[in-house]
């Protein structure tokens, strides 16, 4: 079956029939689009260009079947097609598509699937400089002078344009746009992970600084974030059809692992949302501008409830730790507080033992009071010898 070929005309619905080879390759011809093919391997399908130019064949991947859809492939075909026409190689058609063109395929087709879409658009502005450089162009020392610039004053941030270039150069050299990847072998800074959560004495103050918000849907969305500790999305996005206030539970349809999560709603929360105004033919509990929506920014309203609470270095997800940590106070285990959380590895969860020093202190107190009290009896034991031996001499 190696290298074997049929013409066809290419759909869907025929490249999902087809069989992948258990050796060599196969190679279906597009009958619409003469030089427009799909290639499949052991392993994979991918889109191809093929045409002979002055006797030699040129080939060129497109990308891998998934990534891209048939019709796109074939409008991606057409365009090499026609630079060949115009008496260009197919290769250095390929190699002139520059950064910023490559970064609106990568968005377009493979990061719009993801739910970090928007964080990855706005990371794309620290490579802006890179826009009109051909892709092949950039370097390993490109990417790791990059990191290493950014990383002097914002080490995990420089971390996450790292980790999303690794990703586009794979895609690249997946597609075909590439051979190798310059962003391999480039190590990331050490993160430290961040374990501020709202401690007892500073709770009262930030409550008193919740209650005075005007706004009923952001106060009451902190407080979600505050007593369930769900994530912010996952709280702004909530919808009445999924929380159950007779029941207490809130069914969020998709979680940050890509599954839903039933959660069980405390009964000071339930009464908060029982009292919050609802907007007519709008399905989000906390409503955004204008009564549509839900709300989207709230950074600026929690940065004046923090300043008010003198919490200045509070953010909005170390509400989600305070519950963790005030849960772990109280000695639930470390399994129940990932259940709650949502957390997928138990690790994850394990920073809430580091978090709750009652326990720990709990121990060195009795041990403390132990190791005193024996020190003190030996003492006294000591002073009894002494009188004894007094009383002898005389």
């Amino acid at each position: 079956m190696a290298g074997s070929s049929a013409r066809v005309n290419l759909t869907k619905r025929k490249i999902d029939a087809l069989p992948l080879p258990s050796a060599g390759q196969v190679i279906i011809r597009d009958r619409d689009l003469p030089g427009f093919a799909l290639r499949a391997t052991k392993g994979s399908k991918a889109f191809i260009v093929e045409r002979r130019v002055k006797g030699r064949l040129h080939r060129v991947v497109i990308g891998p079947y998934g990534a891209w859809t048939v019709d796109g492939a074939r409008d991606e075909a057409r365009e090499i097609l026609g630079k060949l026409a115009r008496g260009e190689s197919l290769s250095s058609s390929r190699g002139e598509l520059t950064f910023e063109k490559f970064a609106e395929l990568y968005l377009e087709r493979y990061a719009v699937r993801k739910k970090s879409y928007l964080h990855e658009k706005g990371r794309l502005k620290h490579l802006a400089h890179w826009n009109t450089w051909k892709l092949s162009a950039i370097t390993r020392n490109d990417v790791a002078e990059l990191h290493s610039k950014m990383g002097k004053t914002h080490p995990v941030g420089a971390n996450r344009v790292l980790a999303l270039l690794r990703t586009m150069f794979r895609l690249a050299v997946a597609w075909g746009y590439l051979k190798t990847s310059p962003a391999t072998h480039i190590s990331m800074f050490p993160e430290i992970s961040r374990d501020r959560f709202v401690q007892p004495d500073e709770l009262p103050r930030l409550l008193t600084a919740l209650k005075a918000e005007t706004n009923p849907y952001i106060k009451s969305a902190l407080m979600m974030c505050l007593l369930t500790g769900a994530r912010r999305t996952e709280v702004l996005t909530a919808k009445w059809d999924d929380i159950d206030l007779t029941a207490g539970t809130w069914r969020i349809p998709e979680t940050k692992s890509g599954r839903w999560h039933l959660l069980p709603l405390p009964g000071p929360l339930v009464q908060i949302l029982s009292d919050l105004p609802r907007q007519k033919d709008n399905p989000y509990v906390f409503v955004g501008q204008h009564g549509k929506g839900h709300l989207r920014n709230i950074s600026k309203a929690w940065g004046a409830i923090r300043t008010e609470a003198g919490l200045p270095d509070v953010r909005i997800h170390d509400l989600r730790r305070t519950l963790g940590s005030w849960i772990a106070g109280t000695g639930v285990s470390l399994q129940v507080i990932g259940k709650i959380l949502n957390h997928q590895h138990t690790n994850t969860t394990a920073i809430y033992s580091r978090l709750n020093l009652d326990p720990l202190r709990e121990v060195l107190d009795v041990n403390a009071r132990k190791m005193l009290t024996i020190g003190e009896n030996h003492h006294h034991e000591d002073q009894s010898q002494e009188t004894d031996d007094a009383t002898i001499s005389t």
